[in-house]
């Protein structure tokens, strides 16, 4: 549009709010777009029905598509405020009050709106998952990267929480992404694939991930891979993860900590002294979930 600067993809969002309209809205026209939206919580549309007060409550941000053609959806769709939408009608109220953004002359209105949503959600922190969800929508593209990355070793960020297929640790991906832009994520997802073939499920909790990168960090080059392919393809993630709980229950650390033990564990099985693999854990504090980097010396167990 005329006069809207290059911002979040040549879209200027101050703008586009600057812009908005607070009118009152029918809420059986409402819409909600689950491309960027998370599923909602019966207990919290509950709760604010239970102590609903029109006056106090906050507005509504809604989106105007207009009319849409060639298969896409136009009309009226909730950005922020779902729940309040869902806990009024609950209530009998069929009309309330919203700041309507005019998005009608944009060719794709749901990544703005999942832009705005990610900016205005205040009211219940979102899961990994949900705000990736929003974040790819948004165009972001850091999560585009990571998607890109993950595609390349046939997986991806699942879109429903808790499944056997792809990644559900989305908050581990992200962070080893950011080590250094990839590099040691997309060595840690070939090292995942050569050994158990499909990227996913059990293979790719949060422990297991971070512990693989972490032996990458500390011993890819004195360590043979087809080895660590072998002895950790035999074991199965099942076995890795009782190996980790069991170390776990006589030494420090966290559970990732524990994962890269039982990964040099395997490693060592039958191999001579001389050829074994030392724990190496200095560092460690500062590129688990409280520091993600390779600096910031710690010494560990």
């Amino acid at each position: 549009m005329e006069g809207v600067a290059n911002v979040n993809g040549g879209v200027d969002i101050d703008a586009i709010h600057a812009a908005s309209k607070v009118v009152q809205v029918e809420l059986g026209v409402l819409k909600i777009d689950r491309s960027y939206q998370r599923d909602p919580s019966q207990s919290l549309v509950d709760k604010i029905a239970d102590k609903w007060n029109e006056v106090a409550s906050e507005l509504l941000l809604v989106s105007d598509r207009g009319d849409r053609e060639n298969g896409h959806d136009g009309g009226m769709f909730v950005v922020n405020g779902q729940h309040r939408s869902l806990a009024a009608r609950k209530v009998g109220v069929t009309k309330v009050w919203a700041r309507v953004i005019d998005l009608r002359n944009y060719p794709d209105p749901a990544a703005i709106e999942a832009t705005f949503r990610l900016q205005t959600n205040v009211r219940m922190s979102d899961k990994p998952l949900e705000r990736f969800k929003a974040q790819l929508r948004a165009h972001d593209p850091e999560s585009m990267a990571i998607q890109k990355i993950l595609a390349e070793y046939d997986t991806e960020v699942n879109q429903v929480p808790n499944q056997d297929y792809g990644i559900n640790a989305v908050a581990a991906v992200e962070r080893l992404y950011r080590v250094d832009e990839g590099l040691l994520l997309k060595d840690m997802l070939q090292l995942l694939r050569d050994t158990y073939g499909v990227i996913g499920g059990k293979s790719t909790t949060s422990a297991l991930m971070i512990g693989y990168a972490w032996f990458i960090v500390k011993h890819a080059e004195e360590s043979s891979r087809s080895r660590v392919v072998e002895k950790l393809n035999e074991a199965g993630p099942a076995a890795l993860d009782r190996r980790a709980r069991t170390i776990g229950a006589t030494l420090p650390g966290s559970l990732w900590v524990q994962y890269y033990r039982a990964i040099v564990d395997f490693y060592n099985e039958r191999l001579q002294e001389k050829s074994k693999l030392e724990w190496r854990l200095r560092g460690a504090g500062s590129f688990g979930p409280r520091g993600w980097g390779r600096g910031g010396e710690q010494s560990g167990g």
